[in-house]
């Protein structure tokens, strides 16, 4: 039943740019939710349970956790171990405390001893470079020594933030005390800005959790440098790659390698919160317009090509070598969740919701073992597989989840997300409690206890439990059409604004939610020219896909004339049945004929899902 809440659908999203850096929205943190059950609940559980111990296995078996002793050996690591460890240690922090697990508990504590015995006496930590190069500490800015230890400082963070060891936020509280004193005090370094953005952000969750306003101030310095000094480049790639082309604050489109943008616009964003700095908070507010409206693919994806791993221009999003990389992914979560903080807008939660249900799951196998570095829009198996095989062979991405890569960065940024995914479903802001994803889980906040019971993503359905007396603002999803609501049993019409319904509750309350969900199309941008003439399918919060292993082979000739008869089933897990037809030649290479049209029945399911049935063929976008 409805109510007569009719919501228009919206893809496109929030074009005024008119905005202020003033903090008005205070996200609760993800210690503070218990994820009760429901979908996020049964991830997170998985990756406690089979991802953490699956990726520590194959990185001990390749290396990076015997690497932190800094101790020589033949095959010298990778110069971002340091950062795979990091990661790790920052997820399992994350799942200790509902997943106490006393094997898990012993490597975090043999792994910060030996960082802490392996430190040097100045404070300097970095298992390549203190082993390898010691003459060249801080002059090679290509080498990732700043990126490895912003991410060593977010573990000592969480480590010591979840009460799980806090002595490696000593050991890395003394690195920093060493990079304040080279790069800001002395400024006698190599280079000024790091080459991949990470040591910004990782110094603000430093200030954050110490009160330290260095931190804070060094952070702000590098953000501040970036773009003016013409000496600090790749060799052999342009400016654009790691965003020094310009000062920052002249900076007006997403460039370069995907990850390194979006984690430096997540510190530009913290920075401009934290100082109300409004110049760096609108240009944060333009970069993202500039991502969400031209660069971004369906599922959430960001950087169009492999060469580079990089954004390219407006409207290029090529879909069999999409490169969108799994990091990319994670980071625009963040970098919309920032923007949140500083104007609680829906449409940046419609962006987190629709990179969390797409590419970010799709970056993991559903046991939990295997990972995507990319994630592709297409996939022709029996030509990716040939293409691999020939002399310097073109990019293509793998059609299968493996458990580790010889980049290995994005499992266990992945746990690391799941580990903290609470942490996107509340906020509070003038006494007001927000929810913002409907994660099944409880929190306490704003004079209320408040329970949420999801059905979500696979139904529009979820029921939000208070006790206590205040306001409560539940966000209306861009992807329903409809919405029926009930306040104990009776339904009501809630007052609305900006995309959330507004209650007023006192004692216990019982709000029922029923957003209607169903198959519809969307459609690219003309501009778009991977795409044009093409639709997809979308379902909920889900972009749904084609694969061969459901509806055979030719993906590409398949013709959807309409969602409106789409049927929901469950064989072989959650799947939309849609008819369709599949366009057959005279089987002639070029033919003077046009092609007949067999009508069938298209099987869909979630994006994230696909290649969990060995190689195969899978589509997207349809005629």
């Amino acid at each position: 039943m409805r109510t007569g809440i009719d919501i228009p659908v919206r893809f496109r999203y929030n074009e005024d740019t008119a905005i202020k850096g003033v903090m008005i929205m205070k996200f609760i943190d993800y210690d503070r939710v218990a994820l009760t059950d429901g979908f996020w609940k049964e991830v997170r559980s998985r990756n406690a349970a089979v991802s953490l111990k699956n990726v520590h296995r194959r990185f001990a078996e390749t290396g990076r956790f015997s690497a932190v002793a800094c101790v020589r050996r033949e095959d010298p690591p990778h110069i971002f171990y340091d950062s795979d460890v990091a990661k790790w240690l920052e997820a399992a922090a994350y799942l200790q405390k509902d997943y106490p697990d006393a094997e898990i508990r012993a490597i975090i504590d043999e792994t910060v001893d030996t960082i802490a015995r392996s430190q040097l006496a100045c404070g300097y930590f970095n298992s390549y470079y203190q082993v390898y190069k010691p003459d060249k500490i801080f002059t090679e800015r290509t080498e990732h020594e700043l990126y490895c230890a912003g991410h060593l400082i977010e573990a000592a963070v969480a480590l010591d933030a979840c009460g799980v060891n806090g002595k490696l936020l000593a050991v890395m509280k003394k690195y920093a005390e060493y990079i304040y004193d080279r790069f800001y005090v002395k400024r006698d370094t190599g280079f000024t800005t790091c080459g991949h953005p990470e040591i910004e952000l990782a110094l603000i969750r430093l200030y954050t959790h110490t009160g330290e306003r260095k931190w804070l101030t060094l952070a702000q310095f590098f953000i501040d440098e970036r773009g003016k000094r013409a000496e600090e480049i790749y060799p052999t790639v342009d400016r654009t790659y790691d965003q020094s082309h310009k000062p920052v604050r002249e900076q007006t489109e997403a460039v370069g390698h995907a990850v390194r943008a979006l984690y430096l616009y997540i510190a530009m964003a913290d920075v401009g919160r934290l100082t109300g700095d409004d110049t760096l908070v609108q240009v944060c507010e333009t970069l993202f317009q500039d991502i969400v409206n031209k660069k971004m693919y369906l599922t959430g994806g960001t950087g169009s090509s492999n060469v580079g791993e990089r954004f390219t221009i407006a409207y290029d999003l090529p879909n069999q070598t999409a490169y969108s990389e799994t990091c990319s992914a994670i980071a625009l979560a963040f970098f919309a969740e920032r923007m949140a903080r500083i104007g609680n807008k829906a449409a940046y939660h419609a962006v987190v919701e629709r990179v969390l249900y797409n590419n970010v799951l799709a970056g993991e196998s559903l046991d939990g073992k295997g990972f995507f570095y990319t994630n592709p829009l297409e996939m022709h198996a029996a030509f990716a597989r040939y293409a691999r095989t020939l002399p310097d062979a073109p990019y293509q991405p793998i059609p299968e989840r493996v458990e580790v890569f010889g980049c290995s960065c994005c499992p266990p940024n992945l746990i690391r997300l799941f580990a903290q995914i609470g942490g996107f479903a509340y906020g509070e802001e003038d006494g007001v409690l927000y929810v913002h994803q409907y994660i099944s889980s409880r929190v306490s906040a704003c004079g209320c206890e408040l329970s949420v019971q999801s059905e979500m993503p696979f139904s529009g359905k979820a029921t939000i439990g208070v006790k206590g007396s205040g306001r409560i603002a539940l966000r209306i999803p861009v992807w329903q059409s409809a919405v029926s609501c009930a306040v104990n049993g009776a339904f009501c019409v809630p007052e609305t604004r900006d995309d959330y319904m507004y209650f007023s509750v006192e004692g216990e309350t019982c709000i029922s939610l029923d957003f209607e969900m169903k198959p519809r199309f969307v459609y690219a941008n003309e501009k778009v020219w991977a795409d044009a003439g093409r639709k997809a399918v979308e379902y909920g919060p889900f972009v749904l896909c084609a694969e061969s292993a459901d509806n055979g082979g030719d993906l590409a000739s398949v013709e959807i004339p309409s969602p409106d008869h789409a049927e929901i089933g469950a064989e072989g897990g959650f799947c939309v049945k849609i008819p369709a037809r599949r366009l057959k030649s005279d089987g002639a290479l070029y033919s003077y004929l046009p092609p007949v049209r067999e009508a069938f029945t298209l099987v869909l399911r979630p994006y994230y899902t696909w290649a969990n049935r060995g190689e195969n063929d899978m589509q997207v976008w349809f005629l």
